[in-house]
């Protein structure tokens, strides 16, 4: 696993909105273009637009899952926290990304792997493990404690309507 991989998935650029810089911001920007004696001597620390979103780029956490499918799981995990310290609040939440991907205990069902369907009293459901469009789901096979990626789930197909 990279060394930056926790940078990787927590940072994200900054946006411009295609607003340009160093003009001001917000309602100000044009007046302070048009005529900078016009501009208010003071401004808001407020921003007056978003520059920056709070989303994650998962996609190399996804990627590094993908590539030890078949590996076992101790070894995944040793390789996670060689890279990662759970000492580091930005790191720890990396680690909270990968046992939101990987299933640690499944439930072996007709040999298909189910995981609770919540917490508490809820427990006593299960649901099968299935990968949702670009949310790939693992899980690591209580026979053999590998890393196993889990199956794609069923999409419903639109009825027709006959044409008579």
């Amino acid at each position: 696993m990279r060394k930056d991989m926790f940078e990787l998935i927590i940072e994200r650029p900054r946006y411009d909105w295609g607003r340009g810089r160093g003009a001001g911001k917000g309602r100000y920007a044009t007046r302070m273009k048009a005529d900078p004696e016009a501009a208010p001597l003071k401004e808001g620390m407020k921003y007056r637009g978003r520059t920056r979103d709070l989303n994650e780029n998962l996609a190399p956490l996804r990627r590094f899952l993908e590539r030890r499918v078949g590996r076992p799981w101790d070894a995944v995990w040793s390789e996670i926290r060689a890279s990662l310290s759970p000492d580091s609040a930005v790191q720890k939440h990396v680690f909270d990304h990968v046992l939101q991907y990987v299933e640690r205990n499944p439930i072996l069902i007709g040999g298909i792997p189910h995981a609770p369907a919540g917490r508490g009293s809820r427990r006593d459901n299960f649901l099968p493990l299935r990968s949702h469009g670009h949310w790939q789901s693992f899980y690591v096979c209580p026979r053999t404690g590998l890393l196993c990626a889990a199956g794609e789930a069923h999409r419903r197909r639109k009825k027709r309507a006959s044409r008579a």
